[in-house]
């Protein structure tokens, strides 16, 4: 500054009171400016050095921030990587879980079919048995019925249905028809013939009486099958007689039994029913 002066002095010609007095002035206020711009340029170039540090501080952090990202977000990456990879081993394995079990219901929808097809058949087979069982049962079941009711075999019948009179004499032996029934449980006995027929082997029990009047003989016989079994016989020369007998036979099916007037015998009835014939299936064999 000094040095300019001087040489300001020694070009220029010298200057009056005045001028050096206005000039004087002048330079200490540009002074002051300059030093107030002096103080604020430091002003600001703290504050820019303080921003700058705070920029290089925040640069450093977020640098820093991008590096923990960049280390997250490869271990993100890393964990997404082996996430992606059990994701698709899990993928693979419910795959073959699911094709597994498709093979294990197709399977067992085939072998339904097979049960349902066998069960169906052996369903109508059984039906089958049982719709023949059932006709066997009904038949065994009918047959017993039938063998049931022919176990129930008794009869009773008289010679007279209410009328009096004789029967005889006859030079030969006469069937006799004992034509008022009293009872006739399984209709083996005809009452149009006299003739009782055996509907099952069995055992059989029969009783008949004869009654008449004196001077001739009353005699009556039953006869299995056209043979003489038995004989209710009674001779007296006069008033009224009576006679009986009874006898147990084993008949097979169809044996026939009836009774006959001896020859030159009779016998008298009246609707006080003396003469009977009865007869009855004690078992079956």
């Amino acid at each position: 500054m000094n040095d300019i002066q001087a040489e300001n002095s020694r070009t220029e010609p010298p200057a009056t009171t005045s001028t050096q007095q206005s000039c004087q002035p002048d330079l200490h206020s540009v002074l002051r400016e300059m030093s107030a711009m002096l103080a604020e340029l430091k002003v600001e170039q703290r504050h820019t050095t303080t921003a700058v540090n705070n920029m290089e501080n925040r640069l450093r952090a977020s640098e820093s921030q991008v590096e923990e990202l960049r280390k997250k977000s490869g271990g993100a990456e890393s964990e997404k990587s082996s996430s992606s990879e059990e994701l698709k081993d899990l993928k693979i394995s419910l795959n073959k879980q699911v094709e597994k079990l498709k093979k294990e219901n197709q399977a067992q929808a085939v072998n339904q079919s097979v049960m349902e097809a066998r069960f169906g058949t052996e369903l109508e087979e059984l039906k089958t048995k049982n719709d023949d069982l059932e006709t066997s049962f009904n038949s065994q079941v009918q047959s017993l019925n039938k063998e049931i009711q022919e176990r129930k075999v008794a009869f009773s019948a008289s010679l007279s249905r209410g009328e009096a009179g004789h029967t005889g004499p006859y030079n030969t032996e006469f069937p006799l028809v004992y034509k008022h029934v009293f009872t006739n449980i399984g209709n083996a006995y005809n009452p149009a013939t006299g003739i009782f027929t055996a509907p099952v082997r069995g055992v059989y029990y029969f009783r008949f009486t004869a009654h008449g009047f004196g001077g001739k003989d009353v005699s009556v016989v039953l006869q299995k099958n056209g043979q003489h079994i038995v004989e209710a016989l009674v001779i007296q020369p006069q008033d009224r007689l009576s006679s009986s007998n009874g006898v147990s036979q084993l008949l097979e099916a169809g044996d026939v039994v009836c009774l006959k007037l001896r020859a030159n015998a009779w016998v008298f009835d009246t609707a006080a029913h003396h003469c009977t014939f009865s007869g009855q299936m004690l078992f079956s064999l």
